[in-house]
């Protein structure tokens, strides 16, 4: 087997399991991978480590995929190089080495490696594997922002905050978080629509709404930010019945804040029916939840010996 065929037969592998494969064509694309490795070529090597990392096309085996990888980067495959490092860095793994970690990282970015220039950051911010140097992280993640990378874009931003380690520079930092923020980090979204709302940045409270709604289903509080903004009118045309919709979805997920607010709109019928059975099931759900405005409501009413009979959140 020459490179020619070895690269087309790897290709023909990746095109299998990045589609939705079967079974067997998944095996099939393990045997191709299977083969380049057995004829020396290190991407053979690192896509049959990756099936054994996946469980796909064989019997999932991080202890093989593992030994691949070290195989494929002893031949210089960078990629394998990468994954390495990753395992190496993770701290509750079985493999955690963060010596071997900054190794390999290093390597990664001294062959200009995109992704690896975040996790080196990293290393060097927190003093992993290396003496902490706050300022050489900023440097490592402002280079995987030139190349694209979102993350090291919003850690960089972070940093550009104040109190990190490097001269704060908030310019800089309100540029980094929107190169974040639109290659979709939500955190970044997020803090661009805090800015916006203290008018920080340019759109003011209208801009905010628009990031939160962007990250609200990754970051509750956004959602319950752009939520009250909806219920209050507050720089967003007032729409109780939105706000009612974004707060349920919250109460959910066991927020106590939201459930107190989706307890009350029940009971004045804004932004939906009024229903007070459903407003006080609410609003018990909140008191359960530690909401304390939602446990004194109750206990009023406890205490004045409603004599109408009220569920509470499956009580009476």
């Amino acid at each position: 087997m020459d490179a020619k065929e070895a690269e087309q037969l790897c290709v023909e592998a990746v095109q299998i399991i990045t589609r939705e494969s079967t079974d067997e064509e998944n095996r099939r694309a393990a045997d191709l991978f299977r083969s380049v490795a057995e004829a020396g070529y290190s991407q053979g090597m690192f896509g049959l480590a990756e099936l054994y990392m996946a469980g796909k096309g064989v019997e999932k085996d991080t202890a093989k995929a593992v030994e691949l990888y070290r195989q494929a980067a002893d031949k210089d495959n960078i990629p394998a190089l990468f994954r390495l490092g990753d395992l190496y860095s993770t701290e509750d793994g079985p493999y955690f080495d963060p010596a071997k970690a900054f190794e390999c990282f290093t390597k990664c970015c001294e062959s200009g490696f995109t992704p690896a220039f975040n996790y080196l950051g990293d290393l060097y911010f927190y003093g992993v594997g290396t003496e902490r140097d706050p300022a050489k992280a900023a440097e490592l993640y402002g280079e995987g922002a030139q190349a694209g990378d979102g993350s090291a874009a919003f850690k960089l931003a972070c940093m550009c905050e104040g109190d990190m380690g490097i001269d704060a520079d908030e310019e800089r930092a309100k540029g980094l978080f929107l190169q974040a923020a639109k290659f979709g980090v939500p955190e970044a979204m997020f803090r661009l629509a805090v800015l916006a709302y203290e008018g920080k940045v340019e759109g003011g409270k209208p801009l905010a709404a628009e990031w939160y709604s962007r990250c609200a289903e990754q970051i509750p509080i956004a959602k319950f930010n752009l939520a009250t903004m909806c219920y209050t009118g507050d720089g967003v045309p007032k729409d109780a019945k939105r706000a009612f919709g974004l707060y349920v979805s919250l109460a959910e997920s066991g927020d106590a804040d939201a459930a107190f607010q989706v307890g009350r709109m029940y009971l004045n019928g804004d932004g939906t029916e009024s229903d007070p059975q459903k407003g006080f099931e609410y609003i018990g759900k909140a008191a359960k939840g530690g909401h304390p405005e939602a446990a004194m409501l109750l206990e009023n009413i406890r205490r004045r010996q409603n004599t109408q009979i009220i569920k509470i959140d499956g009580t009476e």
